[in-house]
């Protein structure tokens, strides 16, 4: 076919397809893993980095990737054992639910029942994280201050990099992990280096960089309403086999789950929800060093 000297033939460009989400691999041979739903990514350059996820979603986005699809994502080999979802279940969510800018998946969505919001449980978690993060806030000059912010309920709720957003979003999630990283690599040396102590109680060798990275997805949905965002809600028996590994929070699931229900449906957050937060974070710390205290005394 001959195409006159001005004639466009944009119509030969395919379109966009409407969604790809990759998944990362991080060692040899566990691209084999992958699931058939979503397009391998290696990430075995990036397995040590003490940036993480974070260092991806740089990469993916600077070489402009997060534009090959309306919406695009990227999450962790783990994530069908996290989930307890497939991959085409997430797509066939994400495609059930036109219409907005993120959709999101909580493989933790027991932690709405006893972290008021990510921060509180962040500093329950990592003694001091809010400190180094509102340090981030203000260095990079955005007015934002984390004591003040708001409830992060399950429509808000994600600690994972399992998420998938158009270009709007990417841009607005980006330009605040940028500004914030930027803000930290101005630091000092001596003031950089609370970012990159291991957290000696984690399980794994991790500075405490990625988890105040993690953190700003729910931050940011709170921080601009204008986004459209979409979370997977989960069912009871979805949430309780998701507690189940840790008897304190199948507790917590267990007994308050109904009452945490009704203050996020009634959308009211006063005195009274701040304790009651308080309260079951300070029976979840209990809980969890009974056993400790039981073998320790045990074993004396």
């Amino acid at each position: 076919m001959a195409f006159a000297p001005n004639q466009r033939s944009d119509a030969l460009i395919p379109p966009r397809p409407a969604l790809i989400i990759w998944q990362n691999y991080y060692r040899d041979g566990q691209d084999s893993e992958i699931d058939p739903a979503f397009v391998p990514h290696d990430g075995r350059r990036n397995a040590r980095t003490d940036y993480r996820e974070i260092a991806l979603f740089l990469r993916l986005y600077h070489a402009g990737r997060h534009r090959e699809a309306t919406h695009t994502g990227i999450v962790s080999p783990k994530f069908g054992t996290k989930s307890f979802l497939s991959g085409s279940a997430f797509k066939q969510f994400i495609k059930a639910h036109p219409g907005h800018d993120v959709y999101f998946l909580n493989p933790f969505p027991q932690n709405a029942y006893f972290s008021y919001n990510v921060w509180t449980h962040g500093e329950f978690c990592h003694p001091g994280l809010t400190m180094l993060a509102q340090n981030l806030f203000d260095r990079a000059g955005i007015g934002f201050d984390i004591a003040r912010m708001g409830r992060n309920a399950p429509d808000t709720l994600l600690y994972s990099n399992y998420w998938v957003g158009n270009e709007r979003f990417w841009d607005r999630f980006m330009d605040l992990s940028l500004r914030l990283l930027q803000a930290m690599e101005r630091l000092p040396a001596p003031e950089r280096a609370p970012y990159f102590q291991h957290d000696a109680s984690y399980h794994d060798p991790v500075p405490l960089v990625p988890f105040i990275f993690e953190r700003l997805f729910s931050t940011l949905l709170l921080m601009d309403p204008s986004i459209r965002a979409f979370a997977y809600r989960h069912s009871r028996a979805e949430i309780l086999r998701a507690a189940s590994e840790s008897p304190e929070e199948y507790r917590i699931v267990l007994a308050f789950k109904d009452l945490i229900d009704e203050i996020d449906d009634a959308g009211v957050y006063d005195e009274r929800t701040f304790h009651i937060f308080r309260s079951i974070l300070e029976f979840k710390r209990v809980q969890s060093i009974l056993p400790r205290r039981e073998r320790s005394v045990a074993a004396g």
